[in-house]
């Protein structure tokens, strides 16, 4: 019977619009899990003990936070359904990690090095120096710009469609980013697939290959992180835009509110939150907004 409600709840959210790639599977995890223990209706034991078995407390808090919500779910029509506490098994949120800030010196590098991957003559030379361009001049997620398509290269701008919390959005470009994305199509013709960002062959890039290409990138260029400093991760293109958006706003506080929500609508954020985050974590930005700080506290103006 636990079966059947799960694949009912697990049904019930994708046919809302939920992807539930991770989750669904997990749900109907625990489900079989129950039914092996006898259980016809979710009981924190036994939530507990399938929670368990993954092997970092994070992953287990998380897997004990699906089966909550999979709880509430059936607890709103049978009150006998338990549902378990956040917080017993690891942090009830998973840590953002530092990110690494890029100097323009460094993304340069990296963009140049790209003209030394093999095979020669190859589209990936170029593939990968279009990409990392993209990436550091509009902060796509890697993703985004994976799932771009010929025809979402309009005159306006980019078309990010359907990405992460379902939403789409549309990235005015600088003309030099529009020039450089239009000269790598006119590279790129081929008749199969509609990618922008393909291989050779024409199929699309995978997520892992785009990964431990730009690692290969950072490790020859010689960028790496001091004792104790984060490691330079392809995402943190993504965050080293946002810095450098952030540290351009310069104006009364009315031009700075204003100039975090134009970025956190062109990031694709859910959240002003998300965008303030980026303050939070980088640490000469905090330095400079714990100076305002103390000027005000001083009295000497922000």
């Amino acid at each position: 019977m636990l079966i059947k409600d799960a694949e009912s709840y697990v049904a019930l959210r994708r046919g809302m619009g939920f992807a539930l790639r991770f989750i669904g599977p997990l749900v109907l995890d625990f489900a079989r899990f129950a039914a092996e223990h006898g259980d016809r209706r979710v009981r924190t034991r036994t939530a507990i003990d399938w929670a368990r078995r993954a092997r970092s407390p994070a992953r287990r808090e998380f897997r004990l936070r699906v089966v909550v919500g999979f709880a509430r779910h059936m607890h709103a029509e049978d009150p006998r359904h338990q549902i378990p506490p956040y917080g017993l098994l690891g942090p009830t949120r998973h840590p953002r990690p530092t990110p690494f800030i890029f100097t323009p010196e460094q993304i340069r590098s990296l963009v140049q090095e790209t003209h030394r991957l093999g095979p020669v003559p190859s589209l990936r030379r170029d593939t990968y120096a279009t990409l990392i361009a993209l990436l550091a001049a509009t902060g796509l997620r890697v993703s985004e710009a994976l799932a771009l398509r010929v025809d979402d290269l309009t005159s306006d701008g980019l078309l990010v469609r359907n990405t992460k919390f379902r939403k789409s959005r549309l990235v005015p470009l600088h003309p030099t980013v529009d020039d450089g994305l239009r000269r790598y199509l006119a590279l790129r013709t081929h008749p199969r697939g509609d990618r922008i960002f393909v291989h050779p062959g024409g199929r699309a890039l995978p997520y892992a290959i785009v990964h431990w290409t730009f690692a290969q990138l950072v490790r020859k260029v010689g960028i790496g992180a001091a004792a104790g400093q984060p490691r330079p991760r392809l995402h943190c293109l993504r965050h080293t835009f946002a810095v450098r958006a952030l540290e351009a706003c310069k104006g009364d506080r009315l031009r700075i509110a204003r100039h975090q929500l134009a970025l956190a609508t062109y990031l694709g954020h859910a959240h002003i939150e998300s965008t303030y985050w980026y303050l939070q974590s980088t640490p000469h930005l905090l330095r400079g907004i714990a100076r305002r700080c103390e000027r005000l506290a001083l009295g000497d103006g922000p």
